[in-house]
């Protein structure tokens, strides 16, 4: 498969999608490319727990699961986000379809030790995406996998990982607020799976920077160009596919430097 035919694995938060790098994705499409975006919606979770009186808490950015708080992130995650966000990849011209990943089911998983309710990805199987991608469509993949004794809440970062790994993606792109991994106020252009680590280990990388980077490192060891991006820059994904210097790139083989 060449790297022009090769899918595109997105990961997006749960907010709104105008006005940034996803509106590059109807030049994608136009172009052939096939396109999985992976969403999170960590916020509209907290808040809906809150409103139930349900405490969250988190360890190394990720997010302890009792069976109450899986309750909740099944509503939330495969319901009102991934039918907001579908809705509005369709204003923007993009045909979306919304799946979760125990469709399928799409992601099995294995508990997280220590966490609860929280799968890590074990398998990927392709055959509900390919379908959609027959469709037109564009899979919007809520982060959830199928598990022992049913569904688990997966880090919306590491499920788009195993994704573009098992769908034989040429990228993933990690979208975030800023633009890249920072350093002293400039962003970190190129890492190796190895220096991610470190930065984790050395707390200059903190919070949800952790579940990125490694989720990035874990495509990286798989064979596919990582990216941690700015979703409010249009045109930054084009400008990446196009081989241009965008956000923080994770890959093997590669020194570390700065823009």
């Amino acid at each position: 498969m060449s790297a022009g035919t090769q899918p595109v694995v997105v990961k997006i938060g749960g907010g709104a999608l105008a006005g940034g790098a996803l509106e590059d994705l109807t030049g994608l499409l136009s172009g052939g490319r096939r396109i999985v975006l992976v969403h999170g919606g960590g916020q509209q979770l907290s808040r809906m727990l809150d409103a139930l009186g349900i405490q969250s808490r988190f360890h190394e950015g990720l997010r302890v699961t009792d069976e109450a708080t899986l309750e909740v992130a099944e509503m939330v995650f495969a319901g009102s986000v991934n039918k907001s966000l579908a809705r509005e990849l369709n204003d923007l011209g993009v045909p979306a379809a919304g799946i979760s990943g125990t469709d399928g089911p799409t992601l099995l998983v294995e508990p997280v030790p220590g966490l609860g309710r929280v799968g890590g990805v074990t398998g990927v199987e392709r055959g509900l995406i390919e379908a959609l991608w027959r469709g037109g469509f564009v899979p919007v993949v809520a982060p959830l996998g199928l598990g022992p004794g049913g569904a688990y809440n997966v880090n919306a970062d590491a499920a788009a990982a195993a994704l573009a790994v098992g769908l034989g993606a040429g990228h993933l792109f990690l979208l975030t607020d800023v633009d890249g991994l920072l350093e002293e106020g400039e962003t970190v252009a190129t890492l190796t799976p190895e220096e991610c680590e470190a930065y984790v280990q050395s707390g200059l990388a903190a919070g949800g920077m952790v579940p990125k980077l490694r989720a990035a490192s874990e495509a990286a060891r798989g064979g596919v160009e990582a990216r941690i991006v700015n979703g409010n820059t249009k045109g930054a994904l084009a400008a990446a596919i196009a081989g241009e210097p965008v956000g923080t790139l994770i890959t093997e083989g590669v020194a570390a430097c700065k823009q």
